[in-house]
């Protein structure tokens, strides 16, 4: 898998033929050490998590066309919110892009931003705005030195009121203030979005820096790294060996019988790592070195955590609304969370989702957790 956004890092075979993938979100290598990494399917019967780092993915694999609705009648022009002239105009505007418009896009594009979806040169009504990010109704619009003359400015309140009636929030910035201060402009707009949020995130140094997060950290995803076990709709490997029992850990190996009605399920393998799966992980880890990990289960609607991940627990419970907890009620001996997270002391969170829930439905908390991390 590949494309401006992401790249296979990493790739193996399974006894049963299947593929893992290890895919950065990112085209720069050098930007996956130390980042997040997140991951799917540990077992089989547990597809969602592959579905939604696939859904994300999809989701940034470029620039969107121009939105048309769906027809409504009449004649052809009336079949889109704007008019034909506008679509020749956006796609004009792109062409001739200036100077401090190349920088904010580069900026916003590919939802560098803090994950927020930009799009740019947009038909709106009888307007084309510079850019729009509509999930939270708002218009970037960049003015050259010509707006600063009364008559364009009337024209430009009178831009901006029409487009405020419309329900969007407008903020104008001069082409010079994008050109020499673009740190000025970009928390300018995280303000205007988050609010008191970011003021108290930005001068929190403990946590990651919320603007051009891919393109300086970058995010590493395995979709699903039980594959065998996923062909078949079972919890374990094509071994039988339960993939999150298989960790050299300390506790490998001691009794999970009371962990299910099925003993078998929750066997940890012949020896500790003995999983090419596992052996997969562990590599990822040594090479990246990631300074969070996510791992999404099911069905449990629970946020647990192994290591200091207590308050990127709580941040993730905010956004998805399931309860924070630090046992998940059963003996887990040679598990990732005690691999990675108690014996090595990187935030390890397991995401149990409700099962219950469709893929859909659980896409925008679980796309805003990845955006947060």
């Amino acid at each position: 898998m590949k494309s401006e956004n992401f790249v296979t890092l990493k790739k193996i075979k399974t006894k049963s033929d299947n593929e893992i993938e290890l895919i950065g979100l990112s085209s720069d290598e050098e930007k996956f050490s130390h980042c997040p990494l997140v991951i799917g399917v540990f077992h089989g019967d547990e597809p969602q998590g592959k579905y939604l780092i696939e859904e994300y993915l999809k989701n940034l694999s470029g620039e969107p066309p121009l939105p048309c609705p769906p027809p409504r009648g009449g004649r052809e022009y009336k079949k889109c919110q704007y008019s034909r002239f506008s679509l020749i105009k956006a796609k004009e505007l792109r062409k001739n892009c200036t100077d401090a418009e190349k920088i904010m896009w580069e900026i916003l594009r590919a939802k560098n931003l803090f994950g927020l979806k930009f799009r740019r040169q947009q038909p709106i009504g009888k307007y084309v705005v510079d850019f729009v990010c509509f999930d939270k109704k708002l218009i970037i619009e960049l003015d050259g030195g010509q707006h600063g003359e009364e008559q364009n400015r009337l024209k430009d309140d009178e831009r901006t009121k029409y487009l405020e009636h419309l329900g969007y929030k407008v903020l104008r910035f001069w082409n010079n203030d994008v050109l020499h201060n673009i740190d000025g402009v970009t928390d300018v707009i995280l303000s205007s979005v988050f609010v008191g949020e970011y003021v108290r995130w930005a001068e929190n140094s403990s946590l990651p820096p919320l603007r051009g997060r891919v393109r300086e950290r970058g995010i590493l995803f395995i979709p699903c790294l039980n594959p065998d076990g996923m062909a078949q709709n079972t919890r374990t490997n094509a071994n039988g060996v339960d993939l999150n029992r298989n960790f050299p850990t300390k506790n490998w190996g001691e009794d999970t019988s009371t962990a299910g009605e099925n003993p078998s399920d929750y066997f940890g393998g012949k020896s500790p790592a003995s999983e090419i799966e596992t052996q997969f992980v562990i590599d990822v880890i040594e090479k990246y070195n990631p300074f969070v990990i996510l791992t999404l289960h099911a069905p449990y609607k629970v946020v647990n955590y192994d290591g200091p991940a207590r308050e990127i627990s709580e941040e993730i419970s905010k956004i998805i609304g399931y309860p924070v907890e630090e046992s998940i009620g059963y003996p887990t001996p040679g598990s990732f969370g005690t691999y990675a997270g108690v014996e090595r002391n990187i935030p390890v969170i397991t995401l149990e989702l409700d099962e219950k829930i469709s893929v859909e439905e659980l896409s925008r908390p679980i796309f805003e957790i990845f955006e947060m991390l």
